[in-house]
């Protein structure tokens, strides 16, 4: 019996990714017409045929006019880690010298800015946003199955730069049983030319958005602010901020430079030295933000207690999360910060957003690996309209 051809054995005739070969098949991102030729032509001599399976979820998660990068629709481009993740999930963290046996390992894409990707081009059923990822990956197996992965999920990865001779970064996730994590993530780093093909970017109309993770804001940051000085929007998730960010005054001071920043509980918690319960940590971070006046919305994640929105000049507002059996937290905070990027770009409505990022963030972590599950707005709204885990929102004075 003759083996199936596959999409690695097309990519292999044609000398380029199987990413590539996604790219032209599915229309996910622009591809140089002489690639395009030499993908077609191996299709043709392999006598390839797609499987039918996949392009029909394909085509059931894309919108009926998908949006384009280069298109004046709302746009984002997310800035930082893609990697391979292997969770593996044991009863209890090992001590030194311990050795434990996990009761499974996973392998699956993550890393923080392809997870916020992938949440939020999995909304296109409502809210269409074209999703551009830029990152690092190597040129090894691993690094082409992501490329493909990411293609299959309507996410953009002409801007991905690939390091010849390297690998795609690796991450250790160990999950306990009430869902708790440790993550072990080798190093990224991204340069500023990386966003150079933004810088002086315009699209008269166009509401888009630039989002990067902490880890990056060390050597992207200037970058980061230089194109927020023309028609883009520039977005924070503070996952991975560095120490020297993590004080009260810089870390208000850096709030204070973005449109948008998603600020997570334990960072918060460093840096306004809170020890209290979210009452108090609410209070502390409405302070922080107070003293030094943020330019945009500010997002406080709060896990299991939802949300607390603080809005530019406006009044704060706390949102609650579905009430949900947990599994596994590994990425709820991109998960909330993908969703809430894709409504919020697509409607200006920040109350509508939060309450997706919050139902998003509740969907993650009740399956297993940040990207267990890809969320649509169909599903996050079947968890808008479940009880929250605590009280209704609730106006703050």
């Amino acid at each position: 019996m003759r083996r199936r051809v596959t999409i690695g054995d097309v990519a292999r005739r044609a000398g380029v990714s199987t990413g590539t070969v996604s790219n032209v098949l599915n229309g996910t991102a622009v591809v140089r017409p002489d690639t395009r030729d030499r993908v077609e032509a191996a299709i043709r001599e392999l006598s390839f045929r797609p499987n039918e399976l996949a392009r029909s979820l394909i085509a059931r998660t894309r919108p009926p006019d998908p949006r384009r990068s280069d298109s004046a629709g709302p746009r984002l481009i997310t800035v930082g880690y893609t990697s391979v993740d292997y969770t593996a999930r044991i009863n209890v963290l090992p001590h030194r010298d311990d050795r434990v046996t996990a009761l499974g390992i996973e392998k699956s894409l993550g890393g923080p800015a392809a997870n916020v990707a992938v949440v939020a081009a999995g909304l296109a059923d409502r809210f269409p946003v074209a999703v551009e990822l830029v990152t690092a990956i190597g040129d090894d197996a691993d690094s082409d199955w992501a490329l493909a992965e990411l293609s299959l999920k309507q996410v953009d990865t002409i801007a991905i730069r690939r390091r010849p001779g390297q690998r795609l970064s690796r991450c250790i996730v160990l999950v306990e049983p009430n869902g708790s994590h440790t993550i072990i993530n080798e190093p990224l780093e991204l340069q500023e030319s990386d966003l150079a093909r933004y810088l002086g970017q315009t699209v008269p109309g166009a509401r888009r958005c630039l989002h990067i993770e902490g880890f990056q804001i060390p050597r992207m940051l200037d970058s980061m602010l230089a194109i927020g000085r023309s028609d883009w929007l520039i977005s924070l998730q503070t996952t991975g901020l560095p120490q020297a960010w993590r004080a009260g005054v810089p870390l208000a001071q850096l709030i204070a430079q973005f449109d948008l920043v998603f600020l997570n509980r334990d960072v918060a918690r460093e840096a306004t030295d809170s020890r209290g319960g979210t009452k108090q940590l609410i209070e502390a971070t409405l302070a922080l933000v107070a003293g030094a006046p943020a330019k945009g919305t500010v997002i406080l994640t709060l896990g299991e207690d939802g949300a607390l929105l603080i809005p530019p000049g406006g009044t704060p507002i706390t949102v609650p999360a579905p009430q949900v059996d947990i599994v596994d937290t590994t990425g709820a905070g991109d998960a909330f910060a993908g969703a809430f990027l894709a409504v919020w770009l697509s409607t200006t409505d920040a109350m509508l957003a939060v309450r997706y990022g919050t139902a998003a963030g509740s969907l993650i972590v009740s399956v297993e690996g940040a990207q267990g599950a890809t969320p649509n707005a169909a599903s996050l709204e079947v968890l808008i309209a479940a009880p929250a885990s605590h009280r209704p929102a609730v106006i703050l004075a």
